[in-house]
């Protein structure tokens, strides 16, 4: 069934090998469950068995900041969601402790333990290259709510996701900045180890050469650095960087940031997904200023359901929700409207109905799921002022 317009709020190359060995024999076998099956669709279908949706996300480590958010976000959705009535769903979290083996772990669990209908997350994209492979050996759907980096959808029938592309996210921050400010040369900080910050790398560079904007410093660096100080002087030592490309993960963000401050350099800083997070301004301080994002969700957005969205969220929790917050809450949304397609809450219907959900209007705007799991979206550019994301005007 085919959605139009509706309202609602490599890891290593033998892994991907043996990953798509199983898949080339055959999914494991998802038989049909007759309970989760209902009658009517839509907005009329009512299932009597209680729908399991697991959800693994990193609510603590390094990259809990994000995974908490998605928490709140989800739990919100479903609270909705149950409140509506036709469908109960039961929403079962498992933390990764944003590590590989824990996210395998917590993954084997919702598939084989829990029999989950469909899973949410991971939140990273190393995870998901690790973990995607499971469920799509098991016939499970999952839908990444932040897994941005290329070649996620790859990974099998079954992988989908709703957060947008790194590539497309950079692909729009990088000529508005260009549009905005008139920048024509440019530094590019990045994260060499990281496989998205990696992959965002090359988008960067892409997007540069396209838009006919000069690398004149380039500079590397790991993930796990804390000093910054021998590629900040290279930046520092030219008088003609309009703008700083930077492409690395929070936690090498916040101290990279704040050194190019202290050392005042004060061009514009431009980067993409990762740094939509109120919680990384509040960890940078005044050196977020004017620091240029490219993402999914604003808050500043005239978009179907998100005032209420965020009045609802910052009653219940306190706080102002996030882009992380917003998509995992978007996740819950479109899962319930392919399960109410054919009221079908079995993975293999799920999984047909998800790759083809068009022109959803959501709190992220409108969104379509294609069958290759890819999201299509407009992405929004934001920059920092006075401590507050702000769409970018030019």
């Amino acid at each position: 069934m085919r959605f139009k317009r509706i309202s609602g709020a490599a890891m290593a190359a033998a892994l991907l090998a043996a990953s798509a060995a199983c898949v080339s024999e055959g999914t494991e076998s998802t038989s049909s469950d007759d309970s989760l099956v209902g009658t009517g669709t839509g907005a009329d279908c009512e299932i009597d068995e209680t729908v399991k949706v697991g959800a693994v996300l990193s609510l603590t480590e390094a990259a809990a900041f994000a995974g908490g958010y998605q928490q709140e976000g989800i739990q919100l959705a479903f609270e909705e969601l149950n409140a509506a009535g036709g469908i109960t769903y039961e929403l079962i979290v498992e933390d990764d402790k944003t590590s590989v083996e824990d996210s395998v772990i917590a993954f084997e669990k919702v598939i084989n333990r829990d029999k989950v209908s469909v899973i949410v997350g991971p939140t990273l994209s190393n995870m998901a290259f690790t973990t995607f492979p499971d469920a799509e050996s098991a016939g499970v759907p999952a839908l990444g709510i932040s897994t941005t980096a290329e070649g996620i959808p790859d990974l099998g029938d079954y992988i989908f996701r709703n957060s947008l592309p790194e590539e497309v996210a950079l692909a729009a921050s990088i000529p508005a900045a260009k549009e905005t400010l008139g920048i024509e040369k440019v530094a590019v900080l990045y994260d060499s180890a990281d496989e998205f910050t990696a992959s965002a790398y090359n988008t960067i560079t892409d997007v540069l050469t396209d838009e006919g904007i000069e690398v004149v410093v380039e500079e590397s660096f790991e993930t796990t650095d804390t000093d910054f100080a021998a590629q900040l002087t290279k930046v520092k030592e030219r008088d003609d960087v309009d703008a700083v490309i930077l492409s690395a993960l929070p936690g090498a963000t916040v101290p990279l940031v704040t050194q190019a401050r202290s050392l005042d350099i004060t061009a514009p800083i431009i980067g993409g997904n990762a740094f939509n997070s109120p919680v990384l301004v509040g960890l940078l301080a005044d050196a977020a200023e004017g620091l240029i994002v490219g993402g999914a969700w604003s808050a500043a957005s005239d978009t179907t359901g998100n005032a209420e969205f965020i009045t609802n969220y910052t009653e219940k929790y306190d706080r102002a929700p996030d882009q992380f917050a917003a998509q995992a809450y978007t996740a819950a949304y479109m899962i319930d409207q392919a399960i109410r397609a054919d009221c079908d809450a079995n993975r293999e219907a799920i999984k047909d109905n998800l790759g083809q959900i068009l022109e959803y209007d959501s709190i992220l705007g409108t969104i379509s799921l294609d069958e290759s799991g890819e999201v299509s979206q407009e992405p929004v550019v934001q920059i920092v002022e006075n401590g507050q994301f702000k769409l970018l005007e030019g």
